[in-house]
């Protein structure tokens, strides 16, 4: 017989990270549409205020005051990571709980699969900063990129021992 579950475990740390991650990125991928406008929305174009600034030549709300069409593809596109990130953290949330939660290695391996994809893709997205000399530091990331990026690993290494 199976052993049963248990959250302080490695395994049960490992659900729990995961489940963390999802519910993260499914919070800021319901709240960006209605805040894209509001607060710190306009400040930004894609990673911060000081870094978008220096990549982009000047700051984020002037370039949107004075371009209507790159402040209309911005609304798009970030509507569509928001999309992505709420899909993404249902998924993350259901594979952890319905999947790794009851012991599945292929639910740890679709886990750990989709989140390596995700950093691959973010460090890729950044990269033009980076080749411009602009020093990216935690502060300037989102939160969706920098979190998941700081437990992946530890979640992918403990749901490893969890499932041995």
């Amino acid at each position: 017989m199976a052993e049963p579950f248990k959250w302080f475990s490695p395994l049960g740390i490992s659900v729990a990270v995961f489940l963390a991650i999802g519910t993260l990125w499914i919070l800021i991928g319901a709240l960006t549409v209605p805040l894209l406008g509001k607060g710190i929305g306009p400040a930004i174009i894609f990673v911060s205020n000081s870094t978008d600034e220096a990549y982009f030549g000047r700051s984020p709300a002037e370039l949107l005051a004075s371009d209507p069409a790159l402040s209309k593809l911005r609304t798009l596109l970030l509507t569509v990571i928001a999309g992505f990130l709420l899909l993404a953290g249902v998924l993350f949330l259901s594979v952890a709980w319905f999947g790794l939660r009851q012991g599945q290695t292929w639910a740890l391996t679709a886990l750990s699969v989709a989140g390596i994809l995700a950093l691959g893709f973010w460090v890729l997205s950044l990269l033009p900063y980076a080749r411009s000399g602009i020093r990216l530091t935690i502060g300037d990331l989102p939160p969706f990129m920098w979190i998941p990026a700081l437990f992946i690993l530890p979640a992918i290494i403990l749901g490893w021992i969890g499932l041995r």
